[in-house]
């Protein structure tokens, strides 16, 4: 994010992240469930890749995404040959999996993904 202030405004409010503070390197900490956390760095010069940055695996997709749009966020729709979303802005995987994305004030994309075909080895 180029800016600090929007980033707690949307980070913070829209999407409902606590901001914990700084670390040592300036880096805003947000947090997530339990104890995971998301680092987000503040650069006056930064640039979004126009690729999806982060997947916040949801429960509910619907119910999440009218809490957002009630937020003021506003997810995006495509229309690809391999990705195509309904009047909904919502892409069916196939499996039970659907996933919808958004832009921050900056154009970094997220996505929310809802389902459990897609398997996640770390």
């Amino acid at each position: 994010m180029a800016d600090e202030a929007r980033a707690k405004d949307f980070y913070g409010g829209a999407l409902g992240l606590p901001v914990r503070g700084k670390d040592p390197t300036g880096m805003m900490i947000l947090g997530l469930d339990g104890t995971a956390s998301l680092g987000l760095m503040v650069d006056a010069q930064a640039l979004h890749s126009g690729h999806t940055a982060i997947t916040f695996e949801v429960d509910d997709l619907d119910a999440t995404m009218a809490d957002l749009e009630g937020h003021g966020v506003h997810f995006e729709d495509y229309d690809l040959p391999d990705l195509k979303t309904d009047d909904h802005h919502i892409y069916a995987m196939g499996g039970g999996d659907r996933a919808s994305w958004f832009a921050d004030p900056d154009g970094n994309i997220i996505c929310l993904h809802q389902g459990g075909a897609i398997e996640y080895n770390m």
